[in-house]
């Protein structure tokens, strides 16, 4: 272990190891690309819960509990789903530098879809007394036409327990965000980071962010996690009447942002001749 490390900057050093560390890699078009699509998935991790708060105000809708709850958002749906799809294909396309890299980033990727695929339930606009939405109801063809609501009479969800599974995909995505954060992005390989037995400047600085970033993604996840099991209906309005859920997720994915800005190699302060 290299002699200028501490819990936020070190990382692994003889797991998870490149498949060729010897090599160049910055000559290669494959990483160009994919510092490039590294960048832009952040971006789009940036800006998802900025659009759905500027497309609340600017449309008049409610602010809602979460930004999964935007999926039931007239226009402000669509676009939650498509940006999160974006996340989903490039987490599943994205080829890394290990076997474990590339199964952990599939499983991340499937988790994406299946929250934008099975929306969460409720609302998510309780203080608001009208507002426009897409619901699930069923059509019966007229004449007249009608509509009348689900069987279990709710209008925002999609089926039974549909939550759950919305709440388990949403867990294995961030979960695993904030582990590669931690392991995958820190990783330190010797061939390209260490000289003299000392971490190179720009690697501890990298290590450095992202450990932040990967302990406030895991951090919001835990405290997310004992706000949904340990508090009581009381506490839950109180909550959900200030927004924190959306407050929080926003907290993560920028978290995540910041990382895969870092990984395009976008901070010229934190970019070193060979990457990590």
């Amino acid at each position: 272990m290299p002699e200028n490390t501490n819990i936020l900057t070190t990382g692994p050093t003889r797991w998870i190891q490149p498949r060729q560390p010897e090599k160049d890699p910055m000559q290669a078009q494959d990483l160009r690309t994919q510092n490039r699509l590294a960048f832009l998935v952040g971006l789009v991790a940036l800006c998802l819960p900025i659009i759905m708060f500027l497309g609340a105000r600017l449309d008049g809708d409610c602010y809602r509990d979460s930004i999964s709850h935007y999926y039931y958002a007239q226009i402000l749906g669509s676009i939650f789903v498509g940006l999160l799809s974006f996340i989903g294909g490039f987490m599943i396309a994205y080829s890394g530098e290990h076997w474990i890299e590339d199964t952990g980033s599939f499983i991340a990727g499937m988790g994406a879809f299946f929250v934008a695929i099975f929306p969460t339930v409720g609302n998510g606009c309780e203080d608001h007394p009208g507002f426009l939405s897409r619901v699930f109801v069923q059509y019966h063809a007229g004449p007249p036409d009608r509509v009348v609501p689900m069987p279990d009479g709710s209008f925002f969800m999609l089926f039974p327990d549909v939550g759950d599974i919305h709440t388990m995909a949403a867990s294995v995505l961030f979960i695993y965000l904030g582990i590669y954060c931690l392991v995958v992005m820190r990783r330190i390989v010797p061939e390209r980071h260490v000289r003299d037995n000392r971490l190179i400047e720009s690697k501890r600085r990298r290590n450095l962010l992202y450990g932040v970033c990967g302990y406030t993604i895991l951090g919001c996840v835990t405290f997310l996690a004992c706000i949904g099991f340990l508090t009581g209906p009381a506490f839950k309005v109180w909550w959900n009447a200030w927004n924190l859920t959306f407050a929080f997720e926003t907290t993560m994915l920028w978290a995540f942002a910041l990382a895969w800005f870092s990984k395009g190699r976008r901070f010229s302060a934190l970019n070193d001749p060979i990457p990590g």
